[in-house]
């Protein structure tokens, strides 16, 4: 099953220290929901460890990825993979940074392909619980890069 979402939220810091905290998945990961800990391998790969709760299916998850593109400090695309609760996510994440005249906006978009369990749900079901998840990410990304000076 096919998802896609996007989405912006503005910051008070200016899009340099948006970039470098976007750009580093010991910074972002921890914005995940059910974040667990995270790995980076020599190569660039990062693995997040999440503990999942998609509605009445929960269990442990992992996300991985690898910054594919960058332009500091303005966009960053990644892609990866993600696994858990017996589903399987692919996924390509991208972030437009923009100066405003205090701080920063941060334009998102998520697409995906889900297959398993979770995309048996049905669409609504799964859209429902996507959206609260990727809204609490993005909520979490703007709390974490607020919260660090």
């Amino acid at each position: 099953m096919r998802v896609k979402y996007e989405g912006r939220f503005k910051v008070g810091k200016d899009p340099a220290r948006v970039f470098n905290h976007l750009i580093d998945p010991r910074k972002f990961s921890r914005a995940f929901p059910g974040f667990q800990g995270v790995e980076i391998s020599s190569d660039g790969e990062f693995k997040i460890d999440l503990a999942l709760k998609l509605g009445p299916i929960s269990g442990k998850g992992n996300v991985r990825g690898r910054i594919v593109e960058s332009r500091e400090p303005s966009y960053i695309k990644i892609r990866g993979s993600g696994r858990g609760a017996g589903s399987n996510l692919d996924y390509t994440l991208e972030f437009k940074i923009s100066s405003t005249e205090d701080g920063s906006s941060v334009s998102w978009r998520f697409e995906g392909i889900v297959v398993g369990l979770a995309a048996s749900m049905g669409g609504r079901i799964l859209d429902s619980l996507a959206r609260r998840l990727i809204g609490e990410m993005a909520e979490g990304l703007k709390r974490v890069i607020e919260e660090d000076s």
